[in-house]
């Protein structure tokens, strides 16, 4: 059995849907090429929230699952220090290595 990996992105309210769609098709190709089955896209949809990414860290934990791709950092969060906390979440609590997209082109 293949081991589950997860999506996260931000969406900002203007986002084109075919933009969105395009970013999550390169997400899933980036699972089918490194062995894994794509579970679902985490959507953070609201500027500052941190709802969608809370759910990410308890489904990691429920499915204990340990990988998640990224588009970039950036959607984690452009502040570095809250970066590396969110990031140091995952892998704390959940075990997670997060991948880049970007970094896998």
């Amino acid at each position: 059995m293949k081991p589950l990996i997860y999506g996260y992105m931000r969406v900002a309210s203007d986002a084109p849907d075919d933009e969105l769609d395009d970013i999550e098709q390169q997400m899933r190709r980036f699972a089918e090429v490194e062995g894994f089955c794509y579970a679902t896209t985490f959507y953070e949809c609201q500027n500052g929230s941190q709802a969608a990414f809370n759910e990410l860290a308890e489904e990691l934990q429920r499915t204990e699952s340990h990988h998640v791709v990224v588009p970039s950092m950036s959607h984690i969060s452009a502040h570095p220090i809250l970066l590396a906390h969110m990031v140091q979440r995952l892998e704390l609590d959940a075990g997670a290595q997060v991948v880049e997209l970007c970094d896998v082109r």
